[in-house]
């Protein structure tokens, strides 16, 4: 689990030495190291190691510094002790840099979000379910809604995992697809399902749960959908050339 935060008060020119950019992201992201010792000499250790500052604008960022780790997603007052407890930490961490001056002198939070964000959950069992093996062969469906190209990234429910293995977990990706029939249940007539509660297997789904696949996983569940409910069908009765979805 992570809670970001917006922030502003600070300006790129002064603080490009700290921010996840393009050019950053080119050489090995030193950026987050330099961040991290910068939040440190401002008296807090963050949670997660490997903090970001990423440009939004001129003077708005988005912080990354925040990782709750050993909570269960499934339990409602897990969930917001996690995120009172980020929320408390990102404040004393923008609290902390602030205090350093400098660059650093007019940090202030403009919002946190509403809820803490929660990589993994429960996931349901679909017509297809999305593999390691799909990930490293780049699968290709007839039924595509999407092509993935964000590579696994596994965040460990124990920070000690963190330190021990890579966040690809040593899994090379080749672009592959996610099909229609990965969002519809197998065992609940009339489900469907998009974004990380998809049917995938972990390390699928450390890679394919990100925003820029689960918007149009979400489009794509919507018009089988809604075709589905306007012809009194299933989702899977759905001839998948009638949505006409097209990959780019």
């Amino acid at each position: 689990m992570s809670l970001l935060c917006l922030v502003s008060g600070v300006y790129y020119d002064e603080i490009k030495p700290f921010v996840r950019d393009a050019e950053d992201s080119k050489i090995g992201t030193p950026s987050k190291k330099r961040l991290e010792n910068e939040i440190i000499r401002g008296g807090v250790k963050p949670s997660y190691t490997r903090p970001g500052l990423y440009p939004i604008r001129e003077d708005l960022y988005m912080l990354m510094t925040n990782h709750e780790y050993g909570f269960n997603g499934t339990d409602a007052n897990q969930v917001s002790l996690a995120t009172l407890r980020a929320r408390a930490e990102l404040h004393k961490i923008v609290n902390g840099l602030r205090g350093l001056g400098g660059v650093w002198k007019n940090l202030r939070i403009v919002a946190t979000g509403e809820q803490i964000g929660v990589r993994e959950g429960r996931r349901i069992h679909g017509l297809y379910t999305v593999t390691r093996k799909d990930l490293m062969e780049g699968a290709r469906h007839p039924d595509a809604v999407c092509r993935v190209n964000m590579g696994v990234d596994v965040h460990s429910v124990k920070k000690d995992d963190e330190s021990k293995g890579s966040y690809n977990r040593g899994v090379k990706l080749l672009p592959y697809d996610i099909p229609i029939r990965a969002l519809i249940a197998s065992d609940v007539e009339g489900l469907m399902m998009a974004g990380r509660c998809i049917s995938g297997d972990f390390i699928a789904h450390s890679s394919y749960r990100v925003t820029g696949n689960a918007v149009p996983m979400g489009q794509a569940a919507g018009r089988v959908g809604a075709i589905a409910s306007l012809s009194n069908r299933l989702p899977q009765e759905v001839k998948w050339e009638e949505v006409k979805w097209q990959v780019e």
